[in-house]
């Protein structure tokens, strides 16, 4: 319920969902997760067998940074799978 024009309505988070799968990187982001999640693997974790720090695998996740092919090697392989990199 609106009490004022300064309040915010609720937003469930279904719908936030919906909007983020919506787009390319967000779908991408939620596969991220997914696979990670599959494995019952925290950030930490991921982190520590790449032999990096916990917010770098968080900014990975998110899309914030911009990453070499051997970080993204080494993500894949860490989480089970591979990175193939393919041009044209």
């Amino acid at each position: 319920m609106k009490m004022n024009s300064d309040d915010y309505d609720f937003v469930a988070l279904s719908d936030v969902k919906a909007e983020l799968l919506a787009t390319t990187e967000g779908q991408e982001a939620w596969d991220d997760l997914q696979a990670r999640k599959a494995r019952k693997m925290t950030q930490e974790d991921v982190a520590s067998q790449m032999g990096t720090q916990k917010q770098n695998i968080s900014r990975l996740e998110r899309g914030e940074t911009d990453p070499q092919l051997g970080t993204l090697n080494r993500y894949a392989a860490v989480l089970g799978g591979r990175f193939i990199f393919q041009a044209g």
